[in-house]
């Protein structure tokens, strides 16, 4: 006599950046059907990002009989059920479960439209921390047309409340934390209903893509050219530049300019700038 468990999706977690998926000046959210699936064929939140549990969700995890489980663009979390919508052991409402997401890419700032802070993370939560005013911007679904922004960026205080929950190992080059509950503070953000059942929600983290002011240096000439306003920086496709209008004073029509990389980028105060060598 044979016997197999059956799991369910608890919920998963979208992972999406437009670095990645935007083609030179045309959005992913623009484009087709179609399209935004050939974008996702190419993708992998693993080029940028990593995504674990904590040791103590681990623990978590085992003993109500979940498994965290990784995907191109995120992760699910899937539990034993008696049936289709019903979990083998009873999820409490309160029952809290973190990922820490550390940065995989050296060059994830520089083509990442969001500011870093050493003593500040990046909170995703369906609850908000006392420590947070009533602004706290809670963790979108997939459904919803917004991009992380440095809203999500919570206090110090939060910070090394969040952090003190962890292990010692685990503080380290922190970027952000994922804290999911059962119940979250409003009905649309729960995981499970009021009679127990799964809701299998869709979170989604959509980062996007850093924008500069693209700066030529000729060398030989000792001359310096910057475009009028910020550019995107994509991995894909082309940004057409027009020595006619996107310089001050113009450029000569015939003069043809390289898109930067993502190696070299200043602030300047408040500005970034790509640095291309002409």
């Amino acid at each position: 006599m044979s016997y197999s468990s059956t799991y369910g999706l608890l919920f998963q977690v979208t992972l999406l950046h437009n670095y990645f998926l935007n083609n030179g000046e045309e959005t992913f959210a623009s484009m087709t059907d179609d399209k935004k699936e050939k974008m996702l064929q190419q993708f992998s939140a693993d080029a940028f990002i990593t995504v674990t549990p904590t040791l103590e969700t681990n623990i978590v995890l085992k003993n109500y009989k979940m498994v965290f489980k990784k995907t191109k663009t995120g992760f699910g979390v899937y539990v034993k059920v008696k049936d289709e919508s019903v979990p083998f052991i009873k999820v409490p409402a309160d029952l809290n479960l973190k990922f820490l997401i550390n940065i995989n890419d050296y060059q994830f700032e520089n083509y990442t439209n969001l500011d870093f802070a050493l003593t500040r993370a990046y909170l995703f939560s369906n609850v908000k921390p006392l420590t947070e005013p009533v602004s706290f911007k809670y963790l979108p679904k997939i459904s919803d047309n917004k991009l992380i922004s440095n809203a999500y960026l919570v206090s110090e205080k939060t910070t090394a409340d969040l952090l003190s929950t962890l292990q010692s190992p685990e503080q380290q080059n922190v970027f952000g934390i994922i804290s999911l509950t059962a119940k979250g503070d409003n009905s649309s953000e729960d995981i499970i209903d009021n009679s127990d059942k799964m809701l299998s929600p869709n979170f989604k983290i959509h980062f996007d893509n850093r924008k500069t002011i693209w700066r030529y240096i000729d060398r030989k000439a000792k001359t310096v050219i910057k475009t009028n306003t910020a550019k995107p920086l994509t991995r894909s496709g082309f940004v057409e530049i027009d020595p006619l209008t996107d310089f001050t004073p113009s450029q000569p029509a015939e003069s043809q300019y390289p898109n930067p990389s993502v190696k070299s980028i200043t602030k300047i105060d408040s500005d970034y700038y790509s640095e291309i060598f002409i």
